[in-house]
């Protein structure tokens, strides 16, 4: 009894000195036996590579839209305000549709079902655009 007693403790302290070498957040959980085990969350250290990620591609993002609206006012001659009325609905229904699809993801389909449809739509609408999609930049002036 006392041998498990010191097991128990000594096992404590190596999950105490392993969140503490971790610099992680960690919290107590219950067991189904009533045994009490130390939940790790070191996901802080992921968080430097993830706000990069996020500003690089907003980066992308912002610069894109400016080379569309400058596609879109010297190729097709759209007017500034058009243009730039096209961009923000463009803009807006992307950021909109990513939590649309969050939801629907989450709720419904899976993270592996959604992401293999998504990768097939892509394919088939990159594999079909050339054949049905035309444009003339001669006949938008």
């Amino acid at each position: 009894m006392e041998n498990n007693e010191n097991e128990k403790k000594m096992n404590e302290e190596a999950a105490v000195a392993f969140d503490v070498e971790a610099k992680g957040k960690a919290e107590d959980d219950e067991d189904d036996d009533g045994e009490i085990r130390r939940i790790n969350y070191p996901g802080i250290k992921a968080m430097p590579y993830i706000i990069g990620n996020e500003t690089f591609e907003k980066l992308g993002a912002i610069g894109t839209l400016a080379n569309l609206l400058i596609y879109l006012t010297t190729v097709f001659n759209f007017k500034r305000i058009t243009a730039t009325t096209i961009l923000n609905v463009f803009n807006g229904t992307t950021n909109f549709a990513t939590l649309i699809g969050a939801y629907l993801c989450d709720t419904y389909f899976g993270r592996y079902n959604t992401l293999g449809f998504a990768s097939i739509a892509s394919f088939l609408v990159r594999k079909f655009e050339d054949e049905f999609v035309y444009y003339d930049s001669a006949k938008c002036t």
